[in-house]
């Protein structure tokens, strides 16, 4: 693969994002204006950043190097690595009762498991997305993969109930961080002009496997026994870690800016190694050519990821309503699809497989769900800029400071919303009916709809606001919406006792209801809470700058 654009691009390789965001030394998350130059005298940056040369700043450049056919691979082995959280999660749910069997356990020791997996979704990617946008997406992947080969293999060989918890949870850990550096890799490659289509292909497959995983573990368990679950992921991870390794070259901009700094020898690929090489080569035969920058010097120990700072990404106002929203969707969603293997099972009288292809519909949904908010999205993108006498630019960044980013990504989402409050609602009632088989399947197909579409546009918009630590919003969103859908899992069945699903399901549809209103709040204050918060770093980066002025005055005289 050749893993850069044309050489002439070399010389614009030192710039960020349109909102670059970096940390401070008290922690705080900075996003520079948009389009503003390092050496404005209001925008000063640290001396340690002037210091990295995947920090400088060149305006115009492109926002990628990268050649249109090395971002489409980069994509897709990114919709590969973040197919395996969620894939993982529910590849085991067939499999549950068989488990539950062969040690003797009740169901509801066995969902215990898939509680302590969601956890470890909530938990893992605080650590992981962080680490991903200081260290590089590579560093991060390679690590993760071997934790999480090593987990499957543990857990096609062991024997135990404790051991059985303990490994979901480290099998959770290796896989969930890849949800959110798979939105980080998108921010790296894309503007916001296309960023709507390609995040929502991620979110498509986080969508889309929940889906898929039960039909193939429902084929597994069945005729191979729930062991050879395992067994598969290792394969597939395996696969994975071998197209990964030698072709993939690294995309964090914090280490090699748009793609023409070259990567430290940690981070790169057979690939990219072979090309920087080809390009010292080149550069020594003809001397008066551009020089290549020197690579980012990474720190020699790994670095302790700022988890309290993506935590602290949730107070911000405009984020914490969408992660409300969009975590409570998720967890409706998963009230759903958890229970829905042992419904089918006793309503239907369905064995392993026949309850796997019972999620097929819901698959279909999301992926066409997504995608058509993608198109929408873009589109809507487009629309707006355009009356605002502007172009939309696929290859640079367009100014989003005072572009309306609120109201682009939210406008298209509410026919989604409507549908998703529908099919939760009715849901319930349909179950309880005892109706044919292909009335929940119609309404498993338009909750995929419904629910995809929000999803899309959510997760679309926080990249938006954080393009430069989309690793570390992605995992704040992960965090909010697995630790709900942890709760969701370990209690839905018992309200569903308490309640029947007819009452169950409509709680949980008008909760959506009355939540939906923090979307509106967003598209008309959030404008204003951005630029508020624009203002406070500014305000925050002069104090900065003037401790610098005065500690490198008082260094000179003495």
């Amino acid at each position: 693969m050749d893993n850069q654009g044309s050489d002439k691009k070399q010389g614009d390789a030192n710039t960020l994002p349109e909102s670059s965001m970096r940390q401070n030394d008290d922690d705080d998350i900075e996003t520079t204006p948009p389009r503003i130059l390092v050496n404005d005298e209001n925008h000063q940056n640290t001396k340690a950043d002037d210091q990295s040369p995947a920090s400088q700043h060149v305006q115009g450049a492109p926002h990628s190097v990268f050649s249109k056919r090395t971002k489409v691979f980069i994509i897709i082995m990114t919709v590969f690595a973040t197919f395996f959280s969620p894939f993982s999660s529910f590849l085991y749910l067939p499999a549950i009762t068989p488990i539950a069997e062969a040690y003797h356990r009740s169901v509801g020791d066995i969902n215990l498991t898939v509680t302590l997996y969601q956890v470890m979704q909530a938990v893992s990617p605080l650590f992981f997305g962080d680490l991903s946008d200081q260290i590089g997406r590579r560093p991060v992947y390679m690590i993760t993969f071997v934790i999480y080969l090593a987990a499957n293999i543990a857990l096609a060989l062991q024997n135990s109930y404790g051991a059985l918890l303990f490994l979901r949870a480290l099998q959770s850990t290796g896989s969930s961080a890849t949800v959110a550096i798979g939105n980080a890799v998108v921010a790296d490659l894309t503007t916001p002009a296309e960023r709507g289509g390609y995040i929502t292909i991620v979110q498509a497959t986080i969508m889309f496997a929940p889906a898929l995983a039960p039909v193939l573990g429902g084929i597994l368990t069945q005729y191979l026994g729930w062991r050879s679950t395992f067994w598969f992921l290792v394969i597939a991870g395996g696969i994975f870690v071998v197209i990964y390794m030698p072709l993939v070259p690294e995309t964090a901009r914090n280490v090699v800016g748009n793609g023409s700094i070259p990567p430290p020898t940690f981070n790169k690929s057979i690939i990219s190694g072979i090309h920087w090489r080809r390009k010292r080569r080149d550069l020594e035969a003809n001397p008066g050519q551009e020089s290549i920058p020197e690579p980012k010097q990474l720190p020699r120990k790994i670095p302790i990821p700022n988890i309290w700072a993506a935590v602290r990404i949730a107070a911000e106002k405009d984020v914490g309503l969408l992660l409300l929203f969009n975590s409570l969707l998720v967890m409706s969603n998963y009230a759903m699809l958890v229970p829905l293997q042992d419904v089918i099972r006793r309503r239907y009288h369905f064995n392993d497989l026949q309850v796997g292809l019972c999620y097929i519909p819901y698959a279909i949904g999301s992926i066409v769900g997504a995608l058509v908010m993608g198109k929408v999205l873009n589109w809507n993108y487009g629309r707006i800029a355009r009356s605002l006498g502007m172009t939309p630019d696929r290859k640079r960044n367009d100014e989003l400071r005072k572009f309306p980013i609120e109201k682009a990504r939210t406008d298209p989402v509410w026919p989604w919303v409507v549908l998703a409050i529908a099919m939760t609602a009715c849901w319930g009632w349909v179950v309880d009916s005892g109706s044919n088989l292909a009335a929940p399947l119609v309404v498993l197909f338009f909750q995929g709809v419904g629910v995809a579409g929000p999803m899309s546009a959510l997760s679309t918009i926080l990249v938006d606001l954080y393009p430069s630590n989309a690793g570390r919003v992605s995992s704040t969103f992960n965090l909010t919406r697995a630790a709900i859908s942890a709760v969701v899992s370990a209690v839905i069945q018992l309200i569903i006792d308490a309640w029947g699903y007819g009452y169950t399901y409509l709680f949980l549809a008008l909760l959506l209801l009355v939540s939906s209103p923090a979307i509106l709040c967003v598209r008309i204050w959030g404008p204003k809470w951005r630029e508020e918060r624009y203002v406070r770093i500014e305000k925050h980066q002069a104090k900065e700058m003037e401790k610098e002025v005065a500690k490198d005055t008082k260094q000179e005289a003495t």
